[in-house]
């Protein structure tokens, strides 16, 4: 099967943008919102195409799937992921954490309560 459709008519939307994820495709069909689609480029890797009322909606949803994204469409798109990659990073309190902890892992105890 070459695509994964989730069953729905693809949706009109104010924005429609895809991203090459590298997750199978058959995981991404199972979570990917309705009116979505997914096309399958091989085992390890798919392409997901979907709408959402903002460029900052898609990349919110294209972050839930916690995995490298890679070829997204539109330039619109990837601006988004830069916007909300901006906005985690100062929000995130990264203060005394070691570099390595901010990209996959664990993170390390944050809470000053368990501390004695």
């Amino acid at each position: 099967m070459s695509s994964h459709e989730r069953g729905d008519a693809p949706a009109a939307w104010e924005c429609t943008g895809s991203a090459r994820l590298n997750l199978p495709a058959g995981i991404v069909a199972r979570w990917a919102p309705s009116g979505s689609v997914v096309e399958h480029l091989d085992t390890e890797h798919c392409r997901l195409t979907l709408g959402a009322w903002s460029w900052a909606g898609i990349a919110g949803i294209l972050a839930t799937f916690d995995t490298e994204l890679t070829d997204l469409h539109p330039p619109e798109l990837a601006q988004a992921c830069r916007r909300l990659a901006y906005r985690l990073t100062v929000v995130a309190d990264t203060e005394g954490m070691p570099s390595s902890s901010l990209t996959n892992g664990p993170l390390p105890e944050t809470d000053s309560a368990a501390s004695p």
